[in-house]
């Protein structure tokens, strides 16, 4: 059986130069803080792609997305391809 589902929020952070970054912020034991889990590498020139790349790497990150990204012990399962600029 899956492990419990990883809340994971998107959003989006213009930096000083203008350029939109998205952002994966994850929240530990249902708690209304979140810490960064993942940024994009690179910014883009507008809000909704950057948006856009964000979503892509969210939907990668769940192997089955009528679940959602779960918890497997202490890993997370993540689908293999992150893309759209993506770092750790």
């Amino acid at each position: 059986m899956a492990g419990q589902l990883i809340s994971i929020a998107l959003t989006v952070d213009q930096h000083d130069a203008g350029d939109y970054f998205w952002v994966l912020l994850e929240s530990f034991d249902n708690s209304m803080e979140f810490e960064p889990l993942m940024e994009a590498a690179t910014g883009f020139s507008t809000y909704i792609e950057a948006l856009q790349a964000g979503y892509v790497v969210l939907k990668g990150m769940s192997e089955d997305l009528n679940v959602g990204p779960r918890e497997e012990g202490e890993e997370l399962l993540i689908a293999p391809e992150w893309g759209a600029k993506g770092q750790l």
